[in-house]
């Protein structure tokens, strides 16, 4: 596995060539993103720069939605509509790494999503999947389709999709992770794609 085992004395920073924080996208435009994830079991730390482009937002009714439900869930989803948005993760800075599990939310409005069912959501034609290894991302292009689902009321759809990993976002720090905690320079402001 690429990377360093030296602990990161400096935030990750941002280049010109970034995405600013706070930046709102339409659907379809592409984000440039720093990442540094860390590897507890090789005690690795490995930095790359993501492209990702967020598709618009589609419906399905909920009762397409498959998955592992008891009786009441089954029933809710039957009632819901399924929102998704496939999103495509490039590799732009052409080192090896994995895009780790990048951190997307739907945007539902003021009051959230109506609806949450128990169990791992699954709709075809949208593989929410983890992300590649090292030796499947190890060249700049290299792509990985992954989508967004969550279950809401027509009422409050999902309009937007953000993204919120360091430093658009707070890092999330882990007990076993050595690194220091950059939040004091983190959550300059996600991105939005809507």
């Amino acid at each position: 596995m690429p990377g360093t085992t030296a602990i990161p004395t400096e935030p990750i920073h941002l280049t010109d060539e970034m995405t600013r924080p706070g930046t709102r996208l339409r659907f379809g435009e592409k984000a440039i993103v720093p990442v540094r994830d860390y590897y507890p079991q090789q005690k690795t730390y490995v930095e790359g720069v993501l492209g990702i482009v967020v598709q618009r937002i589609r419906t399905t009714p909920g009762s397409k939605v498959q998955g592992n439900f008891d009786e009441d869930s089954r029933a809710i989803l039957k009632r819901h509509t399924a929102y998704h948005a496939r999103i495509i993760v490039t590799n732009e800075s052409g080192n090896p790494f994995s895009p780790g599990t990048p951190r997307f939310t739907g945007e539902f409005g003021e009051w959230g999503p109506a609806v949450t069912v128990s169990g791992e959501m699954r709709l075809p034609g949208c593989r929410e999947g983890y992300p590649p290894d090292f030796d499947e991302f190890d060249r700049k292009g290299a792509e990985w389709k992954t989508c967004l689902l969550a279950v809401s009321s027509r009422s409050r759809p999902m309009t937007q999709v953000r993204y919120e990993g360091p430093p658009y976002g707070k890092e999330i720090q882990f007990e076993q992770d050595p690194s220091p905690d950059f939040n004091k320079h983190y959550d300059l402001g996600a991105i939005t794609w809507s």
